[in-house]
């Protein structure tokens, strides 16, 4: 078998997507509870988080990036939850397959998946008790808001969207990281193909590459009408702040709110010693959920 290693770093994907480095340790949520949410062939894995109070409350469906996984990198995604909690805004942050606490294989990591288990998700999310389901918002930072931009713009029920540095475009924006891969993954004849990253190794199925080519989530993206936050960071080498820019013209929201952080990267910050940054990305996100939801 030819050495089937790739050194590759996906477009729309953060070098330092690892819960290792965390530096955000949000206090106790109101109520936080692991769940395993039957899906395809295996449970997704998820954190459930209810807010303090009585009667049914707002939630955000949370989808995490590119190899990361439900806490997200410097657990901003927990830390999120946290925040919109102490606003009464309940949360499910899930692992896609083969990431985080999921006992799936990263060989069945791929488009259908992720969008499969993002609608899962969101049919669980809708169903608890204490969950108000014409209030239910979807979150999704890089590639995770790729898939909840394809989630909203084919599911009516999401009420509001917010994206940070979201790879929101078709698959076909991404060739040129796509093609070179899926065509080493054929040649290698096994099914499969290891990537290096840089900050971890992942095994890829061929069909990762070819479902991820055929992804349609801007096109999806247009018919979503409902209010929309896109965050991005001028110094994001990962995914362009001009990509944020595109998905305000591309939906057919008419409640947009965009805004570019100076000096930001595509994880704003989060890994540095001065995490003001990513504290407003999450104070912006929670305080906007809390007023749309």
């Amino acid at each position: 078998m030819k050495d089937a290693r790739l050194r590759t770093i996906a477009a729309g994907t953060s070098l330092a997507l690892v819960l290792g480095a965390a530096t955000i340790a949000p206090a106790a949520a109101a109520s936080s509870e692991p769940v395993a949410i039957p899906g395809d062939g295996y449970d997704i894995a998820g954190v459930f988080v209810t807010p303090d109070g009585d009667g049914a409350a707002p939630a955000v469906l949370m989808l995490h990036g590119y190899a990361s996984s439900a806490d997200e990198v410097g657990g901003m995604y927990a830390w999120a939850a946290e925040a919109l909690a102490e606003r009464g805004v309940g949360s499910l942050r899930i692992d896609f397959a083969g990431m985080g606490a999921s006992e799936a294989s990263t060989l069945d990591y791929d488009w259908d998946s992720m969008t499969g288990d993002a609608s899962t998700a969101l049919d669980w999310l809708v169903e608890q008790d204490g969950v108000d389901p014409e209030r239910v918002g979807v979150l999704g930072f890089s590639n995770g808001a790729m898939i909840g931009s394809y989630l909203v713009g084919t599911d009516e029920r999401p009420a509001a969207f917010a994206s940070w540095s979201g790879a929101i475009y078709d698959g076909d924006a991404n060739a040129m990281f796509l093609e070179p891969s899926l065509a080493a993954c054929e040649e290698a004849g096994e099914g499969q193909i290891e990537l290096d990253l840089g900050w971890r190794l992942i095994d890829h199925s061929c069909d990762y590459f070819s479902s991820m080519l055929g992804g349609t989530a801007l096109t999806e993206f247009a018919s979503f009408d409902g209010p929309l936050l896109l965050l991005a960071g001028s110094a994001d080498e990962s995914v362009d702040p001009a990509v944020s820019e595109n998905a305000v013209t591309a939906s057919a929201s008419t409640d947009v709110t965009h805004t570019v952080i100076e000096g930001a990267d595509h994880i704003f910050n989060v890994l540095t010693e001065d995490q003001a940054m990513a504290e407003e990305v999450v104070r912006i996100t929670a305080d906007w959920f809390a007023e749309k939801l």
